[in-house]
């Protein structure tokens, strides 16, 4: 009988995986070292091998899945399109996202709201990468005379901060209305009308 071992590695992502599927199925805080060791057939110091702590595990497992979320937002900023109607992709995106996990996971908000009580470090650079992200996008705008002038870093983040109602997880879970897509539209409808240039360059006049 052949068998297949692990690289550490593989084992790690194993637990993360496995973890997490128990998180969601019944807490993080009912969800114990051992229940995980249990469900992947192996000791609870080998669990401990990898990770310190259960916080440490819950880390990398907010870590990993936030990292998925940046990578896609981050797609959505390259994409084609004005600077403006990319930074709505970019907004509703992580607005549906974050919507999905608090309201219809509600395990989900369990372990967001331990991370953003304990500051975890994934949150914080979650927060700076989204930052960075539309911040770049009201650069690209300014340059091509969509947005209006300004210091971009500052616009960039008084925009996200303008978004905090769509965007924080215990605001979403708390202010969810009757029709969250139409208010998280408004909401961008909002700050996009703030950046928008009032002066836009005149179209070049055709030499035909």
């Amino acid at each position: 009988m052949n068998i297949v071992r692990r690289t550490s590695e593989e084992t790690r992502q194993c637990i993360l995986v496995a973890a997490w599927d128990l998180f969601r199925q019944i807490g993080f805080r009912k969800t114990t070292i051992a229940d995980i060791a249990a469900a992947l057939r192996m000791s609870s110091a080998n669990i401990y091998r990898f990770f310190p702590s259960k916080d440490a595990l819950t880390e990398a497992i907010c870590r990993n899945l936030l990292g998925g979320l940046l990578e896609a937002a981050r797609a959505l900023a390259a994409g084609p399109g004005a600077a403006g109607e990319r930074i709505r992709a970019v907004l509703l995106f992580l607005h549906r996202n974050h919507r999905e996990q608090m309201i219809n996971e509600k395990r989900v908000h369990e372990v967001v709201a331990v991370a953003m009580e304990q500051n975890w470090t994934a949150i914080e650079e979650f927060l700076e990468a989204c930052d960075a992200v539309i911040v770049g996008l009201v650069g690209e705008g300014q340059a091509n005379g969509e947005f209006g002038p300004g210091d971009p870093v500052l616009l960039g983040e008084r925009t996200m901060a303008a978004c905090a109602c769509i965007l924080h997880p215990d605001m979403i879970a708390e202010c969810s209305g009757d029709d969250p897509d139409a208010d998280a539209q408004g909401v961008i409808d909002f700050v996009l009308r703030a950046l928008a240039n009032k002066n836009p360059p005149a179209p070049l006049q055709s030499l035909e």
